[in-house]
């Protein structure tokens, strides 16, 4: 990765171990979108929630 440089990251309960800025951004990249991934599939099982109720009462 052209991003070399190490650095650690602070936790709120523990720190992270010393990788490369390249490797932090790329984990908290995937991590942002797992996060996305979840809470958009709470949103639709919802909405597929509500239009099962409403299609049963027609």
């Amino acid at each position: 990765m052209e991003n070399s440089q190490t650095i650690g990251v602070s936790f709120i309960l523990f720190n992270g171990p010393d990788l490369s800025s390249g490797f932090w951004l790329l984990l908290f990249l995937a991590g942002g979108v797992a996060l996305g991934i979840l809470a958009s599939s709470l949103l639709i099982m919802s909405y597929r929630r509500k239009l099962a109720r409403a299609n049963k009462k027609d």
